[in-house]
């Protein structure tokens, strides 16, 4: 979720995004703060989305009330959606989402104006017109200089080859950077322990 705050305005966003393809699979709007209504419509959009989809799919979230809430996780409950959340004020936890919004915003304001937007239809045109954008158009580094629709395309065609780089991965409720403080301490203990019985 990011804020818009300008002229008269205060509008809540929440974007949905694919961390693979870079693409804006879903988008809500509310009108007010701490509204919830846009994150719920947002994810109902996403569960329709993986309908017949067999892998699993990791959301990541912050630790927001909403994606804490008992309404939230109940639509996922019997889906193919794996949960995972940043740890508290730890915004470094989930940098994809913190950098796009940062970028969504900027070139809201620059490219699409969106500070000359007067009433609420226009401000939710201007989101439509650079998702839009942002998903056919806008060609994306990470992605090869490719945009987010034509990399999703090209994948599923076959033209990208198949990393699979979660096989290996091993979920944990402990953060890799927890875990490799604690292996180099124990080896530092061990490495100790061995010099003093030589």
């Amino acid at each position: 979720m990011t804020a818009f705050k300008y002229w008269i305005f205060y509008f809540e966003v929440t974007f949905y995004s694919d961390v693979f393809t870079k693409e804006i699979l879903s988008w809500r709007v509310a009108e007010r703060r701490g509204a919830r209504e846009q994150y719920i419509g947002g994810l109902v959009d996403v569960v329709d989305m993986l309908k017949g989809c067999k892998e699993p799919t990791i959301i990541h979230t912050d630790q927001g009330s909403v994606y804490a809430s008992l309404a939230y996780n109940e639509l996922i409950k019997d889906t193919n959606i794996v949960r995972s959340m940043s740890r508290a004020g730890k915004p470094t936890d989930n940098p994809v989402n913190e950098a796009l919004n940062g970028w969504i915003k900027e070139e809201l304001f620059i490219d699409f104006k969106l500070e000359q937007c007067r009433t609420r239809d226009g401000f939710k045109d201007a989101i439509e017109r650079y998702v839009r954008y942002y998903n056919e158009q806008r060609p994306c580094y990470a992605i090869g200089y490719d945009t987010p629709a034509n990399y999703r395309k090209r994948y599923y065609k076959g033209e990208l080859e198949r990393k699979n780089t979660f096989a290996s991965r091993t979920l944990s409720e402990k953060p890799k950077f927890v875990q490799k403080r604690r292996e180099k301490a124990h080896s530092e203990t061990v490495s100790t322990s061995e010099n003093e019985n030589s």
